[in-house]
């Protein structure tokens, strides 16, 4: 979903960053904003990803060109990048979390590796485009429908077979549970937390991911945190 908003200039987002997404006129239910990533800028107009899970999408499906909606951001923090100037950037997502590297891809110009996993082949989303901006690009399927059989991050670990860790650095975003197995691979580098927001601002503690140094926000400290931070229970 593309959105403009003609009489004022759109803040530039970052890669790593979202915004709080509102849709007006919908009687107060649901009554809080979601987060979407920053997907990517079209000219005048950024986008999101979305998947359509709950009330709050399914209204989003409903928008005709010409509704207004409600946006706060961009906000969090975003990828860093300096790293990846000498080393090879390998990025592992799953879902819609593609949205979030997406950016990330576009800015290694040719560079990143990336696994990119889904239930299904029907969940793999924009292969033409990954193909064209990444070096690589590895598809893993749950049921083995498409590419390598198995999750994204089997097919990364198995990529890695044999290769030095850390001649690679990592972006990853995706659900917990991925999030983990990534961190674990032992490549330094960042992953992006998925945690339900619903302020994005800092102010509720809603979205509260425990790390090494305590609870942190995801929205204000995050969303993107260095690999061993975060502590998966």
């Amino acid at each position: 979903m593309g959105f403009s908003a003609p009489d004022i200039a759109l803040p530039k987002a970052e890669p790593g960053q979202f915004f709080m997404f509102g849709v007006k006129n919908c009687e107060k239910d649901p009554l809080l904003k979601r987060p979407f990533c920053y997907f990517r800028r079209r000219g005048n107009t950024l986008e999101i990803l979305y998947r359509v899970v709950g009330k709050m999408t399914s209204i989003m499906k409903g928008l005709r060109p010409g509704d207004e909606v409600e946006v706060l951001g961009p906000l969090g923090n975003v990828y860093p990048m300096a790293q990846a100037v000498c080393k090879t950037p390998l990025v592992i997502a799953g879902g819609v979390g593609i949205a979030s590297v997406y950016p990330l891809i576009e800015r290694f110009k040719g560079s990143a590796i990336l696994f990119y996993g889904g239930r299904s082949k029907k969940e793999i989303l924009l292969r033409k485009e990954l193909r064209a901006i990444s070096k690589k690009l590895v598809v893993a399927t749950d049921d083995g429908s498409m590419g390598f059989k198995g999750t994204a991050v089997d097919a990364a670990r198995d990529f890695l077979n044999g290769r030095n860790p850390d001649d690679f650095v990592l972006y990853s975003c995706g659900p917990n549970g991925m999030l983990k197995a990534a961190s674990a691979l032992g490549i330094q580098g960042y992953i992006a937390s998925e945690e339900k927001m619903a302020c994005g601002i800092g102010v509720c503690l809603g979205c509260a991911v425990k790390t090494k140094e305590g609870y942190k926000r995801a929205c204000k400290d995050g969303p993107v945190f260095k690999t061993g931070e975060i502590i998966f229970d």
